[in-house]
């Protein structure tokens, strides 16, 4: 079944010419879902969910800084002709879903207990996580810029690409000038019950994926639904994105919970997704339960039967055991070039749950123990020891050190890694891009002349190659 795209539009308010990087009001937009539960937007800032209750107005998750979800807050409130605002609940441990907390000082702001260890007393992680958002918007900013550039002037796509430029912009410069850390004022730690007169809320916590810990399922039986972030189920991903820190996925939570939303006794009809304007039909969601619980026992079935990784892979293709995921409605609308390299990427993390990775054990040492972490990973390779290396992990600690220029240390690593992975023209590729940026032009030639003689069709190093011959 399709995507139920939100159709029923309460309020529009649009005017033409309106100025960028003022205000967003024009453009606001609310939608209905049910007899509750409304969709507010402002089409290229975001989405956020707010029900009507007999006990006030709940909102979902504030976006990332006061000054928007003022914005916000003040079109809902003119849309639906009032402004008790009762209680804020935040959906996911991410910065800027809920920087805008500050701007619902009367509500009562609910968070899982991961918030307060994750934020309370942390001003150097919080400052840390803000500076990662500013790049990461200030890159999809420049991105946008050039992308603009290359489309007709006045055109709808350089009209759409010029508002998403200005959006990503506004992040940016939103963050950059202060933010306003307000935490959770009721947390909760595995479930909670929120009666609110008219309907009740159930919260549940999701389980870990990735660096979201903190994340939050919310039933109303009531109204037949559950509303979740893109992060536990996204119409464009077969199952939670689990970015890059696979040690904390919690897999068998994540199938408890959605069996007891989408199969138990009260199972909803629809999945409203809090972040983008989407609906699962409960089908639809169902089949992402389906391939998360069906990859988590294959994977653990092939590895008690003694298989590596590269063996699992194969046997859980799309082309064998996994050619299912081809039914799927996901596959059928974004096809293969976009869910084959997201099913290889689960079955990878799936598999490498619960080991003992080296390249964990350099993250938990941090720099200044750099050193003495890679003689300890070596030292129980040689041991045959209680230690697992994945080239991609260990690949992807050395370029975090690279971009941090930490150039030595990313060195080390890296020849970690063509050590344990000697045939990997990849880790050869990696090693001398990071001689190269050293200075190290002996070095950097050596390393690409050896990865493009284990992968000849490597067209990075032979173009480095041919860069060093014309210098």
């Amino acid at each position: 079944m399709k995507i139920k795209i939100l159709s029923t539009i309460i309020c529009i308010l649009v005017i033409s010419s309106f100025p960028f990087g003022k205000t967003y009001a024009q453009e606001f937009q609310i939608e209905k879902i049910s007899d509750k539960v409304f969709l507010a937007s402002i089409p290229v800032l975001g989405k956020q969910i707010v029900v009507q209750t007999e006990k006030g107005l709940v909102v979902f998750d504030s976006f990332w800084s006061e000054t928007t979800a003022k914005e916000i807050k003040k079109e809902i409130t003119k849309a639906l002709n009032r402004d008790d605002f009762s209680y804020v609940l935040n959906m996911v441990d991410r910065l800027d879903y809920f920087g805008g907390n500050a701007a619902y000082k009367e509500a009562v702001i609910i968070g899982h207990d991961s918030f307060l260890e994750r934020y309370k007393g942390k001003e150097k992680e919080v400052e840390a996580e803000i500076q990662e958002l500013i790049e990461t918007w200030r890159w999809k900013e420049g991105a946008a810029r050039e992308k603009l550039q290359s489309l007709e002037k006045g055109s709808e796509k350089a009209i759409r690409e010029q508002k998403w430029m200005n959006a990503c912009k506004r992040r940016v410069d939103e963050l950059e000038s202060g933010y306003s850390l307000v935490l959770p004022t009721i947390f909760y730690n595995d479930r909670m019950t929120l009666s609110l007169g008219d309907i009740t809320m159930q919260l549940i916590w999701f389980g870990k994926a990735g660096s979201r810990i903190g994340m939050t399922v919310a039933v109303i039986p009531e109204e037949n639904l559950a509303i979740v972030t893109s992060f536990i189920l996204n119409p464009l991903h077969l199952a939670p994105y689990p970015f890059w820190d696979y040690k904390v996925l919690d897999v068998p939570r994540w199938i408890a919970v959605l069996e007891e939303i989408l199969e138990g006794e009260e199972a909803v009809e629809k999945i409203v997704c809090s972040d983008i304007s989407a609906v699962l039909s409960r089908e639809r969601a169902h089949s992402h339960l389906e391939y998360i619980r069906r990859l988590w026992n294959s994977v653990k079935t092939a590895e008690e039967a003694g298989k590596n990784i590269n063996e699992i892979q194969d046997q859980l293709s799309l082309e064998k055991d996994f050619a299912f995921v081809k039914d799927m409605e996901v596959y059928k609308e974004r096809g293969d070039d976009w869910l084959r390299p997201q099913h290889r990427g689960h079955v990878r993390l799936f598999f490498l749950l619960h080991k003992n990775l080296a390249s964990e054990i350099i993250k938990k040492g941090g720099i200044q123990s750099l050193q003495a972490s890679l003689a300890n990973i070596r030292k129980l390779r040689d041991t045959k020891g209680d230690v697992y290396f994945d080239e991609a992990s260990l690949n992807g600690i050395g370029y975090y050190l690279m971009n941090s220029g930490k150039i030595h240390e990313a060195i080390e690593v890296f020849k970690l890694n063509v050590e344990v992975f000697p045939k990997s023209f990849n880790a050869y590729d990696s090693l001398g891009e990071a001689y190269m940026k050293n200075g190290d032009k002996e070095n950097a030639i050596l390393n690409y002349r050896k990865s493009l003689e284990l992968n000849p069709d490597n067209n990075n190093a032979r173009e480095m190659l041919k860069r060093f011959e014309k210098k």
